[in-house]
This record gives C-alpha cells, sequence and structure tokens, in this order.
C-alpha cells in the first residue's frame, strides 16, 4: 500500500507542532526528519503557515468525529466527548497541545481559524441541551471554553506537576480532574 507523502509530511509534522508551536518549527528540520527536501514539503503545503493549518484542520477533523461517531442525543455526546477529553490516554497530549498552541500562535486579522468548526459544532450541541434553553449563545461558547481551556491547561502541564510534585500526586490529580470535569460537564449541560 503506497502512503500519501502529504499523509506522511502530516504524521511528522503534527508532534512537532505540537511540541514547540509554530514559530519553534523549522520546514527545514521537518524535511530532514521526512528524508526529503524542504522543496517536497513546499510543494504539498507551499508555506508553513498552510502546514499548520493542514495540521489543526487534520485535528478539527479527528475532534468532530470523535463526537458525531455515536448515535447519543446532544446532551449525552458532550459529556462523553468532556469526559474523553479529561482522560489523557484517550486523546494524548499531543491533541491538547495543539489546541492550546493554535489559540497561542493565532494573530490578528488571520483568515483561517481550523479549530472553529469543531468549537461550532461544540456550540450547536450545546443549543440542544438544557442549557441551550436557558443561556445565550455566548454564555454556552463561554462556558465550553472555560471547560476546554482547564482540561486542555491541565493535560500539557504534566512535566511541571511531576516536577513540582511527583508523579503519584499527578495522578490523583489527574484523577481528580477527570471526576470534577465529568461533574462539570453534567452540570453545564443540565442548565447549571
Amino acid at each position: 500500500m503506497k502512503v500519501d507523502p502529504r499523509d506522511k509530511y502530516l504524521e511528522i509534522a503534527t508532534p512537532r507542532f505540537a511540541e514547540q508551536g509554530f514559530h519553534g518549527v523549522s520546514l527545514s528540520a521537518l524535511a530532514r526528519d521526512a528524508g526529503v527536501s524542504k522543496q517536497a514539503f513546499l510543494h504539498f503545503f507551499s508555506t508553513k503557515e498552510k502546514l499548520y493549518a493542514a495540521v489543526l484542520e487534520r485535528l478539527a477533523d479527528r475532534l468532530c468525529e470523535d463526537v458525531m461517531a455515536s448515535d447519543l442525543n446532544a446532551e449525552d455526546r458532550l459529556v462523553a466527548h468532556f469526559e474523553a477529553l479529561a482522560q489523557r490516554e484517550r486523546y494524548g497530549e499531543d491533541v491538547a497541545r495543539l489546541v492550546v498552541r493554535a489559540l497561542l500562535d493565532a494573530k490578528p486579522g488571520a483568515k483561517v481559524w481550523p479549530l472553529q468548526r469543531y468549537l461550532d459544532m461544540l456550540l450547536s450541541l450545546a443549543q440542544e441541551t438544557p442549557a441551550g434553553a436557558v443561556l445565550s449563545d455566548d454564555m454556552l461558547r463561554a462556558r465550553m471554553f472555560q471547560l476546554l481551556g482547564a482540561l486542555h491547561y491541565f493535560q500539557v502541564s504534566r512535566v511541571a506537576l511531576d516536577g513540582m510534585f511527583g508523579e503519584d500526586t499527578r495522578h490523583a490529580l489527574f484523577a481528580a480532574l477527570e471526576a470534577r470535569a465529568a461533574q462539570e460537564i453534567r452540570d453545564f449541560v443540565a442548565g447549571g
């Protein structure tokens, strides 16, 4: 089976962008990792910005597919998705890092927002829950950003938590986070 070079390049670029952010990644280093010239990357993506956007669009595709994969109602989909985000094993640290990096690397006046589709889908689901009946779209969006921010921030803090408190304490903190996140999202979608 022939591997599409574009997919191969995205596989190589994804963990690099997650770890180093847009500004920390060099096309030359990515090309070296792929065993090709920098021009090979540019052939498929034309710019580093377009490569980064493709990485984030692929992430948005994955997150949207995961949320919509079940036949659950909107409330249960949101609960299941946020609970999965709280469990590091499901998505891994790269997903959290990419989401955080996408927010940190955003530039005023950007024309492309690859994660907006995912965030809009979450808002659409939230509108179908009891919370959607009592909260404005701005409040729904704010609550979702608060939950997403807390979950992702915690995930990307693993190394710091281990260093400051030790791995055992971090595991206990993650267990507490998972339980708290589950309750927070249930309260949120119930309109509380």
